[in-house]
């Protein structure tokens, strides 16, 4: 019996430690179908939207907390109530179907018993999304954010009317939105633009996503370009869906199964010199480079916990984008207290430099490269040819000369060359424009 008693004392901490333990990551979801507006035009395809999204998140392994036409106070209850489940380490995605507009830059989701007239109505009888943002990135260091929302703005007429007083302005679509790092943020079509409800069960953007996300191991980003190429084509061009996002590392809505990870290699010996120099011209393999940036910090409690990206120095310049809190960019200029700034995907405005703070370093991914040709005269066409043609393939172009589509394959294209030159960071566009430039001084073209 004392050898018992000695035994349950020995094994007690350890009994405790694995109750108190951390839990393992878990993916939640929070799923919102509004059709049955009382004061607006009903919308046929939101709820079932969200009803098949939500089956198929559960078959993927999601917690989901499904809301199907919901008013302005169960809409927010229920959204806390999904926060507060959330563990830092948990996936954590929101997805709207419904009616949103932005007014100022700002975007506005439709509760089912919103009445808006005038933009004070707006501003407080709708749901601000950068508000959701600002809760989701607290609660979790990884965000999917899904927006079927800018289908038409069914209060336009009224807020027309009432543009006499000052105003920030409301326009067509969805604007916009960055977020921290972490996150990613999907729309249904290109900011500013209207979507289709579409004429069957699902919207096209929603059926598409649906249909897609199931690929187990595809990235989302992949998954988004095979969902813009549907959407496309289903829309006759009309409907382009559009993504930001600032994910450091491969993130997939279905994942694999624990026993279909791959082991990690055992330990090896330090390479030599030889095999460094070797791995470090491998441009086959994904390569994980430390970058510094600076980030939004220090957002007015007050206000309205975002930065404003505008065109110009000054409340004047017009609203392009609402920064949330940890947004990563470069600063490119100083004007006073305004900075001109850009953001990781290209874009470039003005934001003010009290809520922007240096630095902090992140690990970005970079795809494998094609080898540069030599900067010599060892130079050849087919490297510069292959070279500049792969920045196009890299933003979805679908060649048209037999020569390109051998060598990168027209599979999931969906732009054609101003689209795709459109799509181009600065960076990019200069590369393409150089390397151009040097095949026609060589004789190429």
């Amino acid at each position: 019996m004392r050898v018992l008693r000695l035994l349950s004392w020995l094994l007690l901490p350890i009994v405790l430690l694995g109750a108190t333990g951390p839990a393992l990551a878990e993916r939640h979801a929070f799923i919102v179908g509004n059709s049955a507006y009382t004061r607006a035009q009903p919308l046929p395809n939101p709820v079932n939207d969200a009803r098949d999204l939500a089956s198929r998140l559960q078959t993927l392994g999601y917690r989901v907390s499904l809301n199907l036409d919901v008013g302005r106070t169960a809409f927010l209850a229920n959204f806390q109530k999904f926060i507060a489940d959330l563990k830092p380490d948990d996936v954590a995605l929101f997805f709207f179907a419904g009616h949103g507009l932005q007014i100022g830059g700002e975007n506005y989701l439709f509760p089912i018993d919103a009445n808006v007239e005038t933009e004070a109505d707006a501003r407080g009888r709708l749901i601000a999304l950068n508000a959701l943002i600002s809760d989701l990135s607290r609660a979790s260091r990884t965000r999917i954010v899904i927006l079927d929302a800018c289908r038409n703005n069914p209060f336009s007429e009224q807020l027309g009317r009432s543009q006499a007083t000052r105003s920030a302005g409301v326009a067509q679509g969805l604007a916009r939105v960055y977020a921290g790092v972490g996150s990613f943020i999907a729309y249904s079509t290109e900011p500013g633009n209207g979507a289709l409800d579409g004429d069957g069960r699902n919207s096209p953007f929603t059926g598409a996503l649906i249909k897609h996300m199931t690929v187990t191991g595809a990235d989302v980003h992949a998954v988004m370009r095979r969902v813009r190429a549907d959407v496309q084509k289903a829309t006759a061009d009309r409907q382009i869906p559009w993504e930001n996002s600032s994910l450091v590392a491969e993130m997939a809505f279905a994942e694999p199964p624990p026993d279909e990870v791959a082991p990690s290699p055992p330990p090896t010996q330090p390479p030599s010199a030889r095999q460094d120099q070797v791995a470090a011209n491998d441009t086959s393999r994904p390569r994980f480079l430390a970058a510094s940036y600076s980030y939004v910090t220090g957002l007015d409690p007050k206000g309205d916990n975002f930065l404003a990206l505008r065109t110009a120095p000054g409340s004047g310049g017009s609203r392009i984008a609402t920064l949330g809190p940890d947004t990563l960019l470069t600063v490119l200029e100083t004007r006073g207290v305004w900075r001109r700034v850009q953001l990781l995907d290209g874009t470039s405005g003005w934001a003010h430099g009290n809520w922007i703070a240096c630095c902090r370093s992140v690990a970005s991914f970079r795809p494998p490269q094609p080898t540069p040709p030599p900067a010599s005269g060892g130079e050849s066409c087919a490297a510069l040819w292959t070279q500049r043609n792969a920045v196009w393939h890299r933003y979805g172009y679908c060649f048209t000369t037999a020569r390109g589509q051998s060598a990168f394959g027209n599979q999931g294209c969906f732009r054609d060359q101003a689209a795709a030159r459109a799509a181009m960071s600065a960076s990019d566009r200069s590369l393409v424009d150089a390397l151009a430039a040097r095949e026609k001084a060589l004789g190429c073209r």
